[in-house]
């Protein structure tokens, strides 16, 4: 008996010793990034604390990498070894931002506690300025701190391109580019149902107004966020292909809801969501920002009296906040301004360099990419052409025939002469229909860049100005090929009035989607509308030498 429990007792000590020696679970780093250094012309000298803004957002990992901005920036390694030393984080972060014409060179050093360093260079144009610190800041977190930091549509590993994009519900034109799909579904034959190609959620019962993708509770991966006229609701999309609802929250009864856009304010990863409403008799807006961060809706700001929107402004293209007043006869006051916020309000900031008919909601700039060197500034009219504007003077260099946007969501409101006033009675209002999102995008990191938009087809069109719920859509990719914007490639049709489009990785499986927000076509009647979310894989590991030139014959039927 002396013996058993002596041996009890062994045993007993082995496993708390044992226990003892196990790995305890890693405590969070901590990393500071200082300032950069700006060796260029005045008007950069915010890309000082702008990049490494860019750099703590894509690096901070809750529970895992803590990044914080510090003052005061480091001209030697020396500076930063007393830079980290008083901020008392694990490592630092310093580099430098030089211009010289359009081109610009960024270096990234960090430095650790145990003294060990790293550093590295990237080069490219102004224009892909943010490109060249998100492929910088990948490869930090990767190769110093054992992090995966998210990259730039279309991008793989820092740096490395991919092949040209692969899907066969997108056919190619016969303008001398490279032929290639970029989805099985956009075979001459088409695809089965269940390929994996087209992505469909189930039929939701809410007419859609707009769609964003993004991460919105703060947990690495993407969420579907959807807005009606009132409400907007925030859905996860499961491996089944059904979207679950994750929260839902009542924007305004009062007020009609506009636009939605989606950007990370306060650099935690969680992006925060801007709706624009407007009044339905006066039109006078009034934009709230909501926050999604743990599956909780709160309030980030409450009726903002103007316009707002977000904009990829040139030269580092990063996502900002802008905004535009009122006006009771042009409905738009001249001028889009950077939004500040000031206390709890946001107010307008410094005005934007615009052509006259610019808004919040109708410009993108599409980068000049690797052959040409000149940006192009694209303007939707009212009238829903595309304008293309060059030069820091706004030169118009091209004006397309063909219509694009087909947005079912407008404002009504009457145009007068100053001081003689509207006569409602005898007078009949203009209408001004929500510009869709136009996408500027580099996919498949090429260094070309395509403007992602939709092009609405329907015959009663032509005949009405005001019919709106297009029963089929295509998403046309334009480039600039020197003369105008020419068509590289398209979807095949789609059944369903098309309500927005991004690109975003949907389902979260590593690919990069083309994300479709449709509603459903007239035939069901407009009272009993519903929508859907359709999304198609941009595969860019394969390319088809054979796609057909043209397949606008052959129809997508989400039914």
């Amino acid at each position: 008996m002396n013996f058993a429990m002596r041996l009890t007792c062994a045993l007993c000590l082995l496993v708390l010793a044992a226990a003892g020696n196990a790995p305890q679970a890693h405590a969070a780093k901590s990393a500071v990034i200082l300032p950069f250094s700006v060796n260029a012309p005045q008007n950069y000298a915010y890309l000082s604390k702008a990049v490494p803004a860019t750099v703590q957002g894509r690096l901070n990992r809750p529970g895992v990498l803590t990044a914080s901005l510090g003052s005061g920036s480091a001209a030697s390694r020396a500076d930063a070894q007393k830079k980290l030393a008083a901020s008392g984080a694990d490592s630092v972060v310093w580099g430098s931002v030089s211009v010289v014409g359009s081109e610009c060179t960024v270096e990234i050093h960090s430095l650790d506690k145990a003294g060990k360093t790293w550093s590295k260079t990237g080069q490219g144009p102004v224009s892909s300025l943010t490109g060249t610190v998100q492929n910088l800041t990948a490869a930090l977190g990767q190769e110093v701190f054992g992090v995966s930091v998210m990259r730039t549509p279309g991008s793989t590993a820092a740096g490395a391109p991919r092949p040209a994009a692969s899907n066969a519900e997108i056919i190619t034109n016969d303008t001398g580019q490279q032929q290639v799909y970029l989805n099985p579904q956009f075979r001459y034959q088409g695809a089965g149902a269940h390929d994996g190609s087209r992505l469909r959620s189930q039929r939701l019962s809410h007419n859609m107004v707009d769609m964003a993708v993004g991460d919105f509770n703060g947990d690495g991966k993407n969420e579907v966020a959807l807005l009606d006229d009132h409400t907007l609701r925030i859905y996860v999309w499961q491996p089944e292909g059904k979207l679950k609802l994750l929260g839902e929250t009542s924007v305004s009864r009062s007020n009609n809801a506009f636009s939605m856009r989606a950007i990370d304010l306060n650099r935690d990863g969680a992006l925060e969501l801007v709706v624009a409403t407007y009044e339905s008799e006066s039109n006078r807006p009034y934009t709230y920002i909501y926050s999604f961060k743990g599956n909780t809706f709160s309030q980030y700001a409450d009726r903002i009296p103007y316009f707002v929107s977000v904009m990829r402004v040139p030269p580092t293209y990063t996502p900002t906040l802008v905004g535009q007043g009122w006006d009771s006869l042009k409905l738009f006051s001249p001028g889009v301004h950077t939004m500040v916020k000031t206390g709890n309000k946001y107010t307008l900031s410094t005005r934007i360099d615009l052509p006259a008919g610019a808004t919040v909601f109708n410009c993108a700039w599409l980068p000049g990419g690797r052959t040409n060197k000149t940006d192009q500034l694209v303007m939707l009219t009212d009238d829903e052409r595309l304008k293309l504007f060059q030069g820091t003077g706004n030169t118009l260099i091209h004006t397309t025939m063909e219509r694009f946007s087909g947005s079912a969501t407008g404002m009504d409101h009457y145009k007068g002469m100053p001081g003689l006033g509207v006569d409602k009675n005898y007078q009949l209002p203009s209408k001004y229909f929500a510009p869709m999102r136009l996408i500027a995008a580099d996919i498949g990191n090429t260094g070309e860049y395509v403007l992602l938009v939709n092009k609405p087809i329907s015959t009663a069109s032509i005949m009405f100005d005001r019919y709106r719920y297009f029963p089929q859509g295509e998403i046309h990719a334009l480039y600039w090929d020197g003369v105008g914007l020419g068509l590289k490639w398209k979807t095949r049709r789609i059944r369903g009035s098309v309500g927005e489009v991004d690109l975003a990785d949907v389902n979260n499986d590593g690919i990069l989607d083309l994300v479709v927000g449709l509603n459903t076509s007239p035939d069901l009647g407009i009272g009993s509308r519903q929508s859907m979310v359709v999304a198609y894989p941009l595969d860019t590991s394969a390319t088809n030498p054979n796609v057909p030139a043209d397949l606008s014959d052959f129809e997508v039927n989400p039914n």
